[in-house]
C-alpha cells in the first residue's frame, strides 16, 4: 500500500499519515520516507509514536523527582539543534535558571518541569476572557 500526498501536499504530511496507517492497519509494516524539512515540521510526533497504544486525556511528561522518567527529553532536542538548555525541577531553582537564560543573550531552552498534580492557573472558563483575571497588586 502506498500513501502519498502526491508530491504537492502539505510539508509534514508523511509522519502523521504513517502513524494513522499503523493505527488503522496494525498488521502492516509501515515505512516512512521523507526529507529533513518535512521531518522537522512534525518532529514532535515522535512523542505520539511512543504513546500511540494508549488514549490519554492529558500529557504525562514524567516525574520531576526522577530525571530518567521525564519525557520527552527537551534537553537532548536542544542539544541536537545546537542550542544551550537547562532543566528546572524545583520551584526554588526557577529564579536563578531564568536569570541564566536571560544572561545568555542567544537562543536558549529552559525546560521547566511542573508536576502533573499542580494546577496551571488561571483556568479561563469558555466564553470569558483574560480581563477577568488581571493581576492585582
Amino acid at each position: 500500500m502506498l500513501l502519498t500526498s502526491g508530491g504537492l501536499g502539505a510539508m509534514g504530511f508523511g509522519l502523521p499519515a504513517a502513524i494513522g496507517v499503523v493505527m488503522a492497519r496494525t498488521d502492516a509494516i509501515v515505512v516512512y520516507i521523507n526529507g529533513d524539512g518535512s521531518f522537522m515540521v512534525n518532529v514532535q510526533e515522535l512523542a505520539n509514536i511512543r504513546y500511540c497504544k494508549a488514549n490519554r486525556a492529558d500529557s504525562y511528561l514524567g516525574n520531576p523527582s526522577n530525571d530518567t522518567l521525564i519525557f520527552p527529553n527537551m534537553l537532548k532536542f536542544a542539544e541536537a539543534c545546537g542550542i544551550p538548555a537547562a532543566r528546572v525541577t524545583k520551584a526554588g531553582n526557577l529564579r536563578v535558571a531564568i536569570q541564566t537564560m536571560l544572561d545568555t543573550l542567544k537562543p536558549y531552552l529552559l525546560d521547566v518541569i511542573v508536576p502533573h498534580w499542580e494546577h496551571v492557573l488561571p483556568m479561563i472558563p469558555i466564553g470569558t476572557g483574560l480581563q477577568r483575571y488581571r493581576y492585582k497588586r
